[in-house]
């Protein structure tokens, strides 16, 4: 399968079968770390499949709505990060 773990946290985004939620990722396709929102660029090689940063370039060469759609997973991820270090509240 490859290297699977994102490179800005490590979180494993491949489970065996599927990478980044992809059961036949393409070559270049984007997805984003569901443990720190960072956008990724998935790269195939032969039958491996590696992750790397997505540059500023690709992401700015995706279309508007896509940029949108990353733009709100990423909020989506941090959002979720935030609510998880709020402390619990005592009754």
């Amino acid at each position: 399968m490859g290297d699977t773990k994102c490179p800005y946290c490590g979180c494993e985004l491949g489970d065996g079968e599927t990478v980044a939620g992809r059961k036949n990722p393409g070559h270049n396709d984007l997805s984003i770390c569901r443990k720190c929102g960072e956008i990724l660029l998935l790269q195939r090689d032969a039958n491996l499949v590696r992750l790397r940063p997505a540059t500023a370039a690709e992401y700015l060469g995706l279309s508007e709505k896509a940029q949108t759609m990353l733009r709100v997973a990423y909020e989506l991820v941090r959002g979720q990060k935030r609510t998880q270090r709020l402390p619990r509240r005592l009754n």
